[in-house]
């Protein structure tokens, strides 16, 4: 997320027919797929009939009649499981949406609140290179405000004065041109900015970049969205919400 930028065809009656012919032929073809598959009672039945026109001169072997029960119950069982898991599938895939569905009715209470992004510098690269900062205050100033620029040990390295007429509550935008209070390029690398103010209330506000409050919430493919400093950036991209 960036919120600091850088300036540097037709068909004919023989289709038709062939098309409902094919459609024919496919539905026969799942009929007789369908028809040759045997489950549990009818299996028991073929059995049965078996019995009873078997030869009693030659009756049906035991071991066969005990190999043709032990199927019918390993069917059977297999059904079962089948049934099982079907079941087992459908309860975690219910389980699965409620769950998500909670976890983003859950965000929605995060709209007006403080978020901190990941990314919570932004880069300088050449000394001809300008940035624009997005910073967030609270509350009106009073007389102003002085945003410093810090390096990444911290330091300080530039501070820029705004008047109090060039500020609003909420996003501001501060130019920065590099260079620290005596003109000189600090370098390139990535730097950071905070502000702190006195504010017409008489206290003290303060604020840092990459500190925005949650505008909205906005969801594309399932995936929640906080619109940040007029822009939206996914969830995971927060590092903190206070």
């Amino acid at each position: 997320m960036a919120l600091a930028t850088t300036t540097n065809s037709v068909t004919t009656p023989t289709t038709t027919a062939t098309t409902n012919t094919s459609s024919t032929n496919n539905s026969s073809a799942s009929s007789a797929a369908s028809n040759a598959m045997l489950d549990k009672d009818a299996f028991l039945k073929l059995l049965l009939i078996e019995m009873q026109h078997q030869d009693p001169t030659d009756p049906m072997d035991s071991d066969k009649m005990l190999t043709q029960t032990s199927q019918l119950a390993a069917l059977e069982m297999q059904q079962n499981t089948n049934t099982t898991m079907e079941k087992m599938v459908e309860t975690m895939t219910q389980l699965s949406d409620v769950m998500l569905s909670s976890g983003n009715l859950s965000v929605l209470n995060a709209i007006g609140r403080t978020a901190v992004i990941t990314e919570s510098t932004f880069k300088l690269t050449s000394a001809t290179e300008k940035i624009s900062a997005k910073m967030y205050l609270p509350k009106e100033t009073k007389d102003g405000a002085t945003f410093q620029v810090l390096n990444a040990s911290g330091d300080v390295v530039r501070s820029i004065k705004v008047a109090k007429d060039d500020l609003k509550v909420g996003t501001n935008t501060i130019d920065w041109d590099g260079r620290d209070d005596k003109g000189n390029y600090v370098g390139a690398g990535n730097y950071t900015m905070k502000v702190s103010y006195t504010d017409v209330d008489g206290g003290t506000s303060t604020s840092a970049y990459g500190a925005y409050p949650i505008e909205s919430i906005q969801f594309k493919d399932g995936v929640p969205y906080a619109q940040i400093a007029g822009q939206y950036v996914k969830f995971d991209q927060i590092a903190e919400i206070s």
